[in-house]
């Protein structure tokens, strides 16, 4: 768990250097947010940066939070479903092609047993 002045925020969909987060650390924050109404309706980014860089805590972070200001596209849930839909048919065909593989596979393995055990 990463100890000391390390922990960083961004509002509004910000960008920081992606590095590990633990658990413990966005269970923690999600906690913390609720002690911020400023943090409603805002799109937040958590990371953890160079110790010195950052805060012991998102608590003096969190208090300078702003609502989101940029528009998100509304069809973001739409796309991922649509998206989600056709991972869902390209897996569906996969296994069946592989399950007719195998089948076929068994069938002549199969096959050639019963004919070396027959002679």
């Amino acid at each position: 768990v990463p100890t000391g002045k390390v922990m960083a925020l961004a509002d509004n969909g910000g960008d920081l250097p992606v590095t590990a987060v633990t658990h413990e650390q966005i269970a923690g924050l999600c906690v913390d947010c609720l002690d911020y109404p400023n943090a409603a309706r805002s799109t937040l980014t958590a990371m953890n940066v160079e110790d010195g860089k950052g805060e012991e805590s998102y608590a003096p972070l969190l208090a300078k939070v702003g609502s989101d200001t940029r528009e998100f596209p509304a069809s973001l849930l739409d796309e991922h479903k649509r998206g989600a839909r056709m991972g869902s048919a390209v897996l569906v065909a996969f296994l069946s092609v592989l399950a007719t593989v195998t089948a076929s596979v068994v069938k002549v393995v199969g096959s050639f047993v019963v004919g070396l055990f027959s002679k």
